[in-house]
């Protein structure tokens, strides 16, 4: 497919359009930003920090607006998916999307008025590239989340998670993906924790160890973590935190309950695809 014969990549431009247009809203990362940054602007203040593109300080804010959360990934997956695109079609794209000269629409605070300026060409590249469009998903692995996943918002959200993973979900990785879905029971939201941990799994297994054996690995080194933190626990009763640090001894940091929580994820994953706890 030529960069001119791919039809999505106009299709692709315009959603992203009428995204920017339709409103953009700030999570509590970019709120607390803006707050702590520029000191609770009014509407005025906001309008005049994100057209004033000298200011380095909008380019950050920028950035953090035009970063695709999830609400935009749920939106533009089903184009991103069918429109296969090559590396070389981001820069069409966007200059598709430009010569239209969108407006964004930002909705902050909610209650007032929403901020509406011209987008910015760099800050609206940012958001193309960080979509991530060129990564293709395995044909079967797609096939088994439709399958599995009956609701479409389900089956979006998945390929949204994986395409957001920071590894190549192909192979063996694909496969033991695929095994999770089939093999696990739906339970509404927490099945989507036990995919984000085996997703997080797959990304730090190495690729020269079985899959199993990564799992097995990283389950004994959950239980020794614990084990540890209770080891500390006991010392740190007989003394207290001044003295251990005046002696030298360095205070490590245990989330004892995240490490049990990964524990009875990886038994319930080795139950579904191996028919045995890890």
């Amino acid at each position: 497919m030529t960069e001119t014969s791919n039809p999505y990549c106009t299709i692709l431009a315009k959603h992203i359009q009428n995204y920017f247009e339709e409103g953009i809203y700030p999570g509590p990362g970019v709120r607390h930003y803006i707050d702590s940054t520029f000191s609770y602007p009014t509407r005025r203040d906001l309008e005049k920090i994100l057209t004033d593109l000298e200011n380095c300080e909008s380019d950050t804010l920028l950035e953090l607006i035009f970063f695709p959360g999830q609400r935009a990934q749920l939106m533009l997956e089903n184009i991103i998916e069918k429109g296969r695109f090559q590396k070389n079609e981001e820069g069409k794209i966007l200059r598709i999307l430009m010569a239209k000269k969108p407006l964004t629409t930002f909705c902050y605070p909610e209650k007032n008025t929403p901020v509406r300026f011209s987008t910015p060409e760099h800050a609206a590249g940012q958001f193309i590239a960080r979509l991530d469009i060129t990564k293709k998903l395995d044909h079967r692995l797609i096939e088994t989340i439709h399958r599995r996943l009956l609701q479409e918002k389900d089956q979006m959200l998945m390929k949204v998670m994986i395409r957001n993973a920071r590894f190549t979900c192909r192979g063996k990785k694909a496969e033991f993906l695929k095994s999770v879905l089939l093999g696990m029971n739906s339970k509404g939201n927490d099945f989507f924790e036990y995919l984000k941990f085996v997703l997080y799994f797959l990304e730090i297994s190495p690729s020269r160890c079985s899959l199993k054996k990564s799992l097995a690995n990283l389950k004994e080194q959950l239980q020794d973590n614990i084990h540890k933190a209770e080891q500390f626990e006991t010392l740190r009763r007989n003394r207290n935190v001044e003295t251990m640090i005046l002696q030298g001894i360095r205070i490590p940091h245990f989330d004892t309950r995240d490490d049990m929580q990964k524990v009875v994820m990886i038994d319930a994953v080795g139950l579904a695809i191996y028919g045995q706890t890890m």
